[in-house]
């Protein structure tokens, strides 16, 4: 008999979820996250989510978190952008409702382990052993694979960038939606605002490049990466901000080399934490016919 992987790509404004067999994603579907319910709110959908998705044919769950998650255990510490879902035994909750396998993991190392297993920097052509992957959206965020292995350090934390103090915040108030937050505004705006030729708009964006130039600058420095990842939606405005981040780090001598590419795979979270789940339960994907 054939089987499936719930996959979940839980955001701050958005969760995607779909059915995963075989390093594919299929029926997806995009729902919008109650950022700011209660613990047992955000819990409960959490549970609907799964419960409107999965079938007689699945084998597990997987589900990436925007936030600080023990991938051992399953239990979420924090999410930033919902306050309120702290200390949350997520994988044992999930288990106990479903009867089935679950991970828990952090969304951007599943999108990084996804662009690397099934994006074309994992591809024969493209042998990277070293990859950085970055999402911009409504914060940021990286995942870090060293020698073909996910690498999330002691506590989680490897790759939260985001977090690093920077001018007189951090760097995700000057490198992400906040950037455009924080100035009383919304980046999706300024954005249709830039196109139009508005020169106060297009020059928030080069200004987010600079700042961006310089975060992937430390990074490049911290982990000397085949290449650095892309995703997120602030990425769709990448003509409006490539160019000064370019110019920016390759000020730097050792970052002139940098090799930054905007992924290109669908649904990159959603497989990478199909490939996690199969990692963690040493499950191989061929060993579904049998389940």
């Amino acid at each position: 008999m054939s089987g499936m992987v719930v996959c979940i790509d839980l955001g701050g404004t958005k969760a995607l979820c779909g059915l995963a067999k075989k390093g594919r994603i299929a029926q997806v579907k995009r729902y919008p996250v109650p950022a700011s319910g209660t613990k047992q709110e955000v819990t409960n959908y959490i549970m609907e989510l799964v419960k409107n998705t999965i079938t007689d044919e699945c084998v597990g769950i997987a589900i990436g978190i925007p936030g600080v998650v023990n991938s051992d255990t399953g239990e979420v510490f924090e999410v930033t952008n919902i306050p309120a879902w702290r200390d949350v035994q997520l994988s044992e909750l999930l288990c106990q409702r479903f009867n089935v396998p679950v991970l828990v993991h952090n969304d951007v190392n599943c999108f990084t382990y996804g662009e690397y297993r099934y994006g074309e920097h994992g591809r024969v052509n493209f042998p990277c052993k070293n990859i950085l992957g970055v999402c911009l959206g409504t914060g940021l965020g990286a995942g870090v694979v060293i020698n073909k292995q996910l690498y999330t350090g002691r506590y989680g934390l490897a790759g939260e960038f985001g977090s690093a103090p920077y001018l007189n915040k951090t760097i995700e108030d000057y490198c992400s939606g906040q950037f455009f937050k924080q100035r009383g505004t919304d980046g999706e705006l300024e954005y249709l605002s830039a196109k139009a030729g508005n020169t106060s708009s297009l020059k928030l964006f080069e200004q987010l490049g600079t700042h961006l130039g310089i975060a992937f600058a430390h990074m490049q420095l911290a982990y000397d990466p085949d290449v650095i990842v892309m995703g997120g939606s602030v990425t769709q405005s990448y003509d409006l901000f490539g160019e000064s981040m370019v110019s920016t780090f390759t000020q730097y001598e050792q970052c002139k080399q940098l090799n930054i590419r905007i992924s290109q795979l669908p649904y990159a979270p959603l497989l990478g934490a199909f490939a996690l789940f199969e990692q963690k339960y040493h499950v191989e994907t061929s060993a579904f016919e049998h389940a």
